[in-house]
């Protein structure tokens, strides 16, 4: 069974997410856990190249941009904005 990583929000993903609807945060935070729980085998997950962070989670119609320490077991959250405007530039 895999060990159950450590999830960190940096100010900007925390004022991000604060911005959506109740329901909308629940099912995020709840997909955050998910991949906590098992960050390798979690669904909707795709490597980014060229980004400031190095993974993004889909859920519904956002995107959790995040970054994974596989040896101290963290995964630090970036941001959380809707897809539109996840891979625009800034």
């Amino acid at each position: 069974m895999a060990q159950h990583y450590t999830v960190q929000f940096t100010d900007i993903a925390i004022e991000s997410l604060r911005r959506y609807p109740a329901n909308d945060q629940r099912r995020i935070i709840s997909r955050i856990e998910q991949l906590a729980a098992d960050p390798l085998a979690m669904p909707n997950v795709k490597r980014l190249v060229e980004f400031d962070a190095a993974y993004r989670l889909r859920v519904g119609n956002y995107c959790v941009l995040f970054d994974r320490d596989d040896i101290i077991q963290v995964i630090d959250v970036v941001d959380v904005l809707p897809r539109g405007r996840a891979y625009r530039r800034k």
